[in-house]
């Protein structure tokens, strides 16, 4: 091989190689490319340039590929090697290499390792860097105050007069030294014994502060009161006093005698007294030993236990009664078929949240069904016709029910006849939807079935709505039914009957 094509070989191998760090350090290329970007924002990047490391517990795991002005705010576009994985709550800072050294980003990783951040995510988390500008200010401005201190220090002290002075002061410092040493070099035990009991007397009042601040705060206040109140007041409770004291002197100098009396008057009944309290000891040593009625009653714990039996039936009794909540309402159903009015009224007695009773009335306008027939001869020829009709009559239900959840499960008098029925609350118990079923002994009809459905308007309004008599297919007896009512619990009515006066 000829030296010309050695060294073409050779100048090509340089071209390759230069080409590959081209690509490898420029921000275009296919080499460049590895990895993926992440951003982060910083007040300023000021020392930062591009091709900076990121690093993250300071092991390098990118570079920083671009700086951006967004805003007022610099924004770093960073280059990380492939899986290397940045937990989503980490902290991005601009830190030094030494105190002079480059800056580089250093990743502080986050605690939720379970996520981590996208390609083309932000680290949304950031410290701000160190000023060494600021920092260079604030020390330029320390030294101005300390090299004002020593100009003051010198202006006061640097003079003759200054000089004598700061002699003077330190001839009296030793002078206080040494009667301080010769006074401690006599009595060492002492001063033991009294830093020795302020120590005592320390515990002391620490514990008894810890323990009582709160009093003793009360305390002081409270003597400062009484001081205002006393220093205001003395003066004319001396007054009152002296006073007080002339006129004692002049009513004891004019009741001599009456007040001999009443002191030998007050002697005798002392001596009574005495004498109540030893036969009121008599009889309570009467009661301690059982005797009599009241020792029975105080000794015996037959009448404690029933008197406390007594007092718990009477609470039992109270707090059902509490709990027993009542409701009235009123419900008025338009029936298609007839083109009546069907109405409601219901006493509903609750005494415990999933339990509850029901009394009502019901005026029905197809109460009560009756059949007849009539023959009549035309021409000679009989004629039997058939009637039918419904009666206006008024029926009585009484039910029982129970809820289970949003389910209410009830049976007893319906309409005067056996029934029972179901109820499901939906929509936070505005609305109720149910099926009731009775009457199951008709003659040649199946069950009377009613499905309904009552959604709550307001509080006390509700409007209904359902098929009657589903099952009923002969007689036009099936109808499609509509109405509202209006309800009130025993506070509604405690409010209603409250507000109607009593007096005409």
């Amino acid at each position: 091989m000829s030296r010309e094509a050695r060294v073409g070989i050779f100048v090509l191998l340089g071209l390759i190689v230069l080409t590959f760090f081209t690509f490898r350090v420029s921000k275009w290329g296919l080499i460049a490319e590895k990895g993926y970007r992440l951003t982060v924002d910083f007040d300023t990047a000021a020392g930062l340039e591009p091709k900076s490391d990121v690093k993250m517990a300071g092991v390098p795991i990118g570079k920083v590929e671009e700086i951006q002005l967004v805003g007022n705010r610099a924004r770093l576009v960073m280059r990380i090697r492939p899986g290397i994985r940045i937990p989503i709550d980490s902290v991005g800072s601009i830190q030094t290499q030494g105190l002079l050294g480059e800056k580089y980003v250093e990743i502080f990783p986050g605690k939720d390792a379970q996520r981590s951040l996208p390609a083309g995510g932000q680290v949304s988390n950031t410290l701000s860097p160190t000023n060494l500008d600021e920092i260079v200010r604030k020390l330029s401005a320390i030294g101005d105050d300390v090299k004002k201190f020593t100009e003051a220090l010198s202006s006061t002290f640097g003079t003759e007069e200054g000089k004598k002075a700061l002699t003077d002061i330190l001839r009296d410092f030793r002078a206080t030294a040494a009667t301080l040493r010769t006074v401690m070099q006599g009595n060492e035990q002492r001063f033991e014994r009294i830093v020795a009991n302020i120590d005592r007397l320390s515990a002391d009042l620490s514990d008894i502060s810890a323990a009582s601040k709160q009093d003793v705060r009360t305390t002081i206040a409270n003597l400062r009161v009484f001081s205002d109140t006393l220093k205001n007041e003395t003066p004319g409770l001396i007054a009152k006093l002296e006073e007080m004291s002339v006129r004692v002197s002049g009513v004891v100098g004019d009741n001599r005698e009456n007040l001999k009396a009443s002191i030998e008057n007050l002697k005798i009944a002392s001596a009574r007294l005495d004498n109540t309290l030893d036969a009121a000891g008599k009889v309570m040593a009467r009661i301690d030993r059982g005797e009599g009625t009241l020792g029975k009653l105080v000794n015996d714990n037959t009448a404690h236990v029933s008197l406390t039996d007594t007092l718990d039936g009477i609470n039992r009794y109270v707090r059902k009664t509490e709990q027993l909540k009542s409701f009235v309402d009123y419900r008025l159903e338009w029936q298609q078929g007839p083109s009546e009015f069907k109405h409601y009224v219901n006493l509903r007695l609750q005494p415990t949240a999933d339990k509850y009773y029901t009394i009502g009335v019901v005026d029905d306008p197809r109460g009560k069904f009756s059949s007849s027939t009539s023959t009549v001869t035309v021409n000679g020829t009989p004629t039997t016709y058939a009637e039918e009709k419904y009666d206006n009559k008024l029926t009585v239900s009484a039910l029982i029910a129970r809820k289970f959840s949003g389910l209410t499960v009830k049976g007893g008098v319906i309409e005067s006849t056996g029934g029972l029925g179901l109820d499901y609350e939906l929509l936070k118990n505005r609305l109720t939807v149910g099926a009731d079923a009775w009457d199951f002994s008709r003659k040649d009809l199946p069950p009377h079935l009613k499905l309904y459905g009552n959604y709550d308007i307001v509080k006390n309004l509700f409007v209904t709505g359902g098929v009657d008599d589903v099952l009923a297919t002969e007689r036009n007896l099936r109808t499609l039914f509509l109405g509202f009512g209006i309800k009130f619990a025993d506070e509604d009515l405690k409010t209603v009957l409250g507000a109607v006066p009593i007096k005409p």
